[in-house]
């Protein structure tokens, strides 16, 4: 009969103890495969799994060698763009061989780290076919900024995803008028975190997410041409929180009015603007614009005072 060393006959509580102070790559790469009860608690414990900061020798093994044993208990994972290399040579892995839906049955949440260039649109084409999975966290991701590209983000995982969202270190996405934009919408959508550097802003991106409930926007711009679209689209019915930062253009009461009026049934409203119109920062107008839902606001408003208000304030 072999050895049995101490820390393997440990209490359950106490090697979990000692695995928080672990990273998640570092406890599969020591003490997965040392007896059963172990993997048991490993695999009980690691529902989450994040395969950062680990050596090249460390992440090769884990990676090629335990998440295919362990892949049915993962609830959450992160890809990182440097990783495909090696999950996914030309050598033949379990990775190469097997669609990831069957490698990770109950994903729930996927965290892409760090893809550049054409790298996530090709990562998209083996997002597909997982039943579970909900939520795209996408984070430090210079990819391909087109409408097109955005849209493809959209519909992954056979239009299953119901969270997309991207960071302040992603892409900015462009945006523009399509012959198609007002046949195509991802109702699926219901949650949405995504920066914007666009001529057709608010409007083409309402018109994408129609039964969106959260929505949080970075924009650079809302055009005269962003204001006719929006204009001609539909309420945005399903809408209770949005976030409006922009910071880059001034904001004129009418304008934040003509987004608000979008939102008829909004409860949560963030603005982080900047203005150079009194009206916004002179709470009573400010107020009449705002839905009769809202039930709690957060402002964060930089006011530029004209050379005209100062002659008037003295």
């Amino acid at each position: 009969m072999g050895k049995v060393s101490t820390f393997e006959i440990l209490p359950d509580e106490m090697i979990l103890h000692v695995c928080q102070y672990l990273r998640d790559g570092e406890i599969l790469y020591s003490f997965f495969n040392l007896n059963s009860r172990l993997n048991s608690t490993i695999m009980d414990f690691c529902h989450h799994v994040n395969l950062t900061n680990l050596t090249y020798k460390q992440f090769k093994f884990v990676a090629l060698q335990i998440l295919p044993q362990i892949g049915g208990s993962i609830r959450s994972f992160v890809f990182n763009g440097l990783w495909q290399s090696i999950m996914f040579s030309r050598e033949p892995t379990m990775f190469s061989r097997v669609k990831l839906s069957l490698l990770f049955p109950q994903l729930h949440t996927l965290i892409l780290m760090n893809f550049v260039g054409g790298q996530l649109n090709s990562f998209l084409d083996k997002i597909t076919d997982f039943f579970h999975l909900g939520k795209l966290d996408i984070r430090s991701a210079q990819v391909d900024n087109s409408y097109d590209s955005l849209k493809a983000i959209l519909g992954a995982n056979n239009n299953r995803l119901k969270s997309v969202l991207f960071d302040d270190d992603s892409t900015r996405f462009i945006l523009t008028s399509t012959n198609d934009e007002e046949t195509v919408s991802y109702p699926n959508i219901e949650e949405l975190t995504v920066s914007l550097e666009t001529e057709q802003t608010l409007g083409s991106l309402f018109i994408l997410v129609p039964n969106i409930t959260r929505l949080y926007v970075d924009v650079d711009e809302l055009s005269s041409a962003s204001k006719r679209t929006l204009e001609n689209i539909p309420s945005l019915l399903h809408l209770k929180d949005f976030q409006l930062r922009s910071l880059d253009m001034q904001w004129s009461l009418d304008e934040i009015a003509f987004v608000l009026s979008k939102m008829p049934f909004l409860q949560r409203l963030v603005l982080d603007i900047s203005t150079e119109d009194k009206h916004v920062v002179h709470g009573e107008k400010f107020i009449q614009v705002l839905p009769s839902s809202l039930v709690e606001i957060h402002l964060f408003i930089m006011y530029y005072l004209s050379t005209s208000d100062n002659e008037t304030d003295t």
